[in-house]
């Protein structure tokens, strides 16, 4: 493995202004707030001829406290289901399959490896099938974009047979050139 020397360059998002919204812009959310402000108000109104009525049965009513009690328990009835209801449907859903036994690959050593890609669709989706045929495990990855590709970065968990001419092979079949050696961790 050999390392190769890469240089990149910042890309600045643009520094320009938000352009201001146009006077019809301005006015068509003023239009809309104004909506929405008396759709509010609508149900507010609606909730307190709602509230006066039940009151206005409850107390001039012959069966006011019956009426208070029934709608009680119906309140409570259907909060209860709603309760049930969401917890056995939504919120299970079906049972998880249960994961595939991890083959035991003995001790395993953890690797850092740095790596250039060029901006292609399937060029992660290699390294990682590489990666996966011979049981390395990616414990972590990240990757930093460049104007012509990108640097993606594996924390790698690796069999301990692995030697790190081994991983080279692996990196560099699945279309990533290696930026510096390996680094052997713990």
């Amino acid at each position: 493995m050999e390392h190769t020397e890469h240089q990149t360059t910042a890309v600045r998002p643009s520094e320009q202004p938000a352009p201001t919204p146009s006077r019809a812009q301005r006015r068509g959310a003023g239009t809309h707030r104004w909506r929405r402000d008396t759709v509010e108000l609508a149900a507010v109104f609606l909730s307190v001829t709602a509230a006066d009525l039940v009151a206005k049965i409850v107390v001039h009513g012959p069966d006011g406290p019956v009426v208070l009690a029934a709608s009680a328990v119906a309140l409570l009835a259907t909060a209860l289901f709603h309760t049930w209801w969401s917890r056995r449907h939504h919120l299970h859903g079906p049972p998880a399959p249960a994961p595939a036994p991890l083959p035991d690959v003995g001790p395993t050593a953890l690797w850092r490896v740095r790596a250039t890609s060029q901006d292609s669709p399937a060029g992660l989706a290699r390294v990682c099938t590489a990666f996966a045929e011979r049981q390395v495990a990616i414990v972590s990855m990240q990757s930093h974009p460049l104007p012509h590709g990108a640097v993606d970065e594996f924390f790698l968990r690796a069999p301990h047979t692995l030697t790190p001419a081994d991983l080279a092979t692996l990196v560099t079949t699945g279309g990533h050139d290696l930026l510096d050696i390996p680094t052997r961790v713990v």
